[in-house]
C-alpha cells in the first residue's frame, strides 16, 4: 500500500504534470462537495414537506374529546 501512495506523492510533485494533478483533484472536490450540499438540501425539503403532509392527514385532533 505504501508503494502506492508514493507514486501519488511523486505524480503530484512532478514538475511536469503536478500542477495539472492538483488543480484537476481541487475541482474535483468542489463539485462533489457541491453536489452533496445540493443533495443535503433537497432532502430537507423533502422531510419539510412530509412532515407538514403528516400533519395535514392527521384525522385525531387532540382537543377533540368526542373522538374518544
Amino acid at each position: 500500500m505504501a508503494k502506492k501512495i508514493d507514486r501519488i506523492a511523486q505524480m503530484l510533485n512532478c514538475p511536469v504534470k503536478g500542477e495539472e494533478l492538483r488543480r484537476a483533484v481541487t475541482e474535483s472536490r468542489k463539485e462533489f462537495l457541491l453536489a452533496q450540499e445540493k443533495e443535503a438540501a433537497l432532502e430537507e425539503d423533502v422531510l419539510d414537506d412530509e412532515a407538514f403532509e403528516d400533519d395535514e392527514d392527521d384525522e385525531y385532533d387532540e382537543f377533540d374529546w368526542t373522538t374518544e
